[in-house]
Parts: structure tokens; sequence; C-alpha cells
């Protein structure tokens, strides 16, 4: 499911989302309380920033792309596949080509990664393997 584009001055789930994957990346916005102030707006920049992504302080598809990146499974394809490769690659795992298509050689990574890191090995990336990722 899309999620809806949010800035300074947005209320709601999404906010709060948004706030709960920056905590959990280490972007500490304080208190998860669904309002985008000026702490979550400047934590976002930081985000940004540090992946390269355009500073705007917007969270839109790019930066839900990286921030809360959708499960992903071989057949898959576009940024969050892409995300996973790098991320991947920089546990030391090989995925293949960083093209953005979960194919086999990415499943066979992301079955290795759950094994090492004991996680359920299905080799599809939801929730539990996506944070195992970004920690």
């Amino acid at each position: 499911m899309a999620q809806p584009v949010i800035r300074k001055g947005s209320r709601g789930d999404a906010v709060r989302r948004a706030q709960e994957n920056l905590n959990l990346r280490g972007y500490d916005v304080g208190r998860v309380d669904g309002i985008f102030g000026a702490k979550t707006d400047r934590k976002v920049r930081w985000y940004q920033g540090d992946r390269g992504l355009t500073v705007d302080g917007i969270v839109g598809p790019r930066t839900w792309a990286r921030l809360d990146p959708p499960t992903v499974r071989n057949g898959s394809r576009g940024p969050a596949v892409t995300l996973l490769q790098q991320l991947l690659i920089d546990h030391g795992f090989d995925p293949g080509d960083i093209d953005g298509e979960f194919g086999p050689n990415t499943e066979s990574a992301v079955r290795e990664f759950q094994t090492v890191y004991e996680l359920e090995v299905d080799g599809i990336v939801g929730q539990r393997t996506w944070a195992a990722l970004g920690s």
C-alpha cells in the first residue's frame, strides 16, 4: 500500500509510521505522536541527506521506499529491491548485480541473510528482515 506524502504540519498514522521508522534507524524524533513538527522535519532531512535523497523534508515515494520499504520477493522490481540488494552487499551477501530486479541470486542472498540472522528463512523480505538489514 502506498503511503501518503507527508511534510511539516502533517498529522496522523502515516506520520506515526515515519516517526517509528526514523527512531528505529537511529534518527531520534522523540515521542512518536503523529505530529510532523520541527524535530521530525529536521530528522527527515538528516535521513534524506545521509541516503543521497533530495533533502526537502517531504516524505514522498522515494523517501518512503527507503524509510518504510514494502514487502518484496522473487519477481519484485523497483527502488525497494535496489535498496535491498545494496543492503545485502553492505552486510557481506552477494545478490548479484544491483539492478532492482528480485531474481534467484537476490533470493539466495536473502535466504542466507535470514539464516545467519536467525530469521524465518522464506526468501521474502518483510518487516523483520528489513529491520535486521537496517541495524
